[in-house]
């Protein structure tokens, strides 16, 4: 694997004493040259971790295939931190991705300035993001204050929140034979924490098996109370739980949407390419297939690509070598060849 180089780091917002930082990477001035590019169009990424957990460093969990691609090609990456569920919600993820993206369009090129000649196109912007991620790049397709070029999903949530996977506790294992949390004190105590008093999180060793983080998002799928800590709003998935499927979307109130991508996209959301493994055991690939279906119908430009034997992190070296796809020669060629089609598609939208 090549070396991971050395971002410049920028913080674009302070909330309660807690720095919010983007890493930016830019491209080499001759691969700008080569591209025929003054200024390097952008492409943002917000990592996974069940939006409970995680953090932004370029780790073996991003799509560095992606990366060292898009930086080869003369554009800047950058990698950006955002609020983790609990005891905040997702109105505060809208706010991190308006505020994110208002920094990068504004004033990005003065901080840079200092530092290099190498300036990035604020007209250029285009999002992606792996699993939670996905979600965040989402609601930047819906929310962002400023024009985006595309979105990338790879294996995103936010596809489908409806369904019974988000919505109803569970009384057995359900997640690959773990077994279900009995304790729930100290989930509690993170998620019924003063909001307005308890500064934010927005990083964690997504590695660590001591961190209770990466764990909160598994109990929020086993109390079926993923919707309620996503909007900030308790009760609401009890209601919406009694109604049969289709008739669910209808009955969430307008505060909620807001944090739902299947039920915010308009016209204006920006072409978008998801990816989805096709036994994915974490985020379904049903997910995609509804949010493909929702941007088509709405009239966006929506492609939507499934990975056979690709399981959750499909994309990544680790996460193919564990999976079904990961042994079988066939498999692993198509998977590269589905690849190989992201970046081309990008740089035809910016």
């Amino acid at each position: 694997m090549l070396a991971v180089p050395k971002p410049v780091t920028f913080t674009f917002k302070t909330v309660l004493g807690v720095d919010y930082r983007l890493d930016v990477w830019l491209p080499e001035e001759d691969s700008l040259a080569k591209a025929g590019w003054e200024t390097a169009p952008v492409l943002c990424y917000y990592h996974g971790g069940g939006l409970c957990a995680g953090n932004r460093d370029w780790n073996g969990w991003v799509p560095n295939w992606l990366f060292y691609g898009a930086l080869e090609a003369g554009l800047a990456v950058i990698s950006i931190d955002y609020t983790l569920l609990g005891p905040h919600n997702g109105t505060h993820v809208i706010d991190d991705v308006r505020d994110a993206m208002r920094f990068i369009h504004d004033e990005l090129n003065t901080k840079l300035a200092d530092l290099s000649k190498r300036q990035i196109d604020p007209k250029r912007i285009s999002v992606c993001g792996s699993s939670a991620g996905g979600y965040v790049s989402y609601i930047a397709g819906v929310h962002s204050p400023v024009p985006l070029k595309a979105i990338i999903s790879f294996y995103g949530g936010g596809g489908e929140f409806l369904v019974d996977w988000y919505l109803k506790e569970k009384k057995e294992p359900f997640f690959h034979d773990q077994p279900l949390i009995t304790d729930p004190t100290p989930y509690r105590a993170i998620l019924d924490a003063p909001i307005d008093s308890t500064p934010p999180t927005v990083r964690t060793p997504i590695d660590d098996p001591n961190q209770l983080r990466n764990t909160l998002f598994y109990y929020l799928l086993q109390t079926g109370s993923f919707l309620d800590v996503l909007s900030g709003t308790k009760g609401v998935t009890a209601e919406l739980v009694k109604l049969p499927a289709e008739q669910r979307a209808q009955a969430v109130p307008d505060h909620v949407k807001r944090v739902v991508p299947h039920l915010s996209v308009s016209p204006s959301f920006p072409p978008t390419y998801l990816l989805h493994g096709a036994l994915d055991s974490v985020v379904f690939p049903a997910e995609s297939r509804n949010m493909h279906r929702v941007l088509q119908e709405a009239g966006v430009e929506a492609k939507l690509a499934e990975v056979e034997g690709g399981e959750h992190g499909f994309d990544t070296q680790d996460g193919w070598a564990s999976g079904p796809g990961g042994q079988d020669e066939e498999m692993t060629r198509k998977r590269n060849e589905t690849l190989g089609t992201v970046l081309p598609w990008l740089l035809e939208r910016i």
